[in-house]
């Protein structure tokens, strides 16, 4: 599940990057998925009786069709990548973090895996399924700028309030580089994470409220990025 990380990493930039870096993922994204299922054939009949077996929920492929912005092909294939991960059908936080560890091993996946999932864990069940899996797949790679950007916000929201602080964004940011440990060139150290917050919130917040709302990250995102 490399997506997520290749998604995430475009949150520490500045907010016109943001949208760009946005558009960049989901064109390589489709461009991949587009040539792989052109090798892969798994009948639909058989698909639906997994889905509702493994998956533990009563959507049949259609229904995911129409809950997402995925062809029939494309759910093929990310239902083949998933299970490969997740053999079980549910992920635990504890396997998420397995997951990102296999990924980064020189680096530590606890906190940063700890916010990744609260966001992918909608229901609050402590496991997500496929259907979790793919709907936040759908909004990060075909949803609209709006629907991006909000769950960027959820991903720094880390009380669940709908307010962003410099609390919230630094440990974000902190936990990605924790996560990237020594792959992450140049080296940064906390101070600069600290100043780098600073200045997110100097453009962000003008009226130095401390506090930004989800309205108030996509107008100025939005706004930031038809400006440039």
């Amino acid at each position: 599940m490399s997506w997520v990380h290749s998604a995430i990493a475009t949150t520490d930039r500045r907010p016109s990057r943001i949208l760009e870096s946005c558009k960049r993922f989901s064109r390589r994204l489709s461009t991949g998925i587009t040539r792989a299922v052109r090798r892969i054939q798994v009948p639909d009949a058989r698909l639906d009786s997994i889905l509702s077996k493994n998956f533990q929920h009563p959507r049949s492929l259609d229904e995911i069709v129409k809950c997402t912005r995925f062809s029939k092909s494309e759910i093929r294939l990310l239902y083949r990548s998933f299970k490969q991960d997740c053999p079980g059908g549910n992920v635990s936080e504890e396997r998420l973090r397995e997951i990102y560890l296999q990924l980064f091993p020189q680096g530590n996946s606890v906190k940063y895996a700890h916010y990744l999932f609260a966001v992918i864990d909608r229901n609050h069940r402590g496991t997500f399924t496929f259907d979790d899996y793919i709907l936040t797949l759908s909004v990060l790679c075909r949803g609209t700028i709006d629907e991006k950007l909000r769950w960027i916000f959820r991903l720094y929201d880390i009380n669940g309030d709908g307010q962003l602080t410099r609390e919230n964004v630094a440990e974000v940011i902190l936990s990605l580089y924790d996560l990237l440990g020594t792959a992450a060139q140049p080296r940064v150290d906390e101070r600069e994470i600290l100043q780098h917050v600073d200045k997110i919130f100097e453009s962000f917040d003008p009226m130095q409220t401390e506090e930004i709302t989800m309205d108030d990250f996509i107008d100025y995102c939005k706004r930031v990025s038809f400006m440039t």
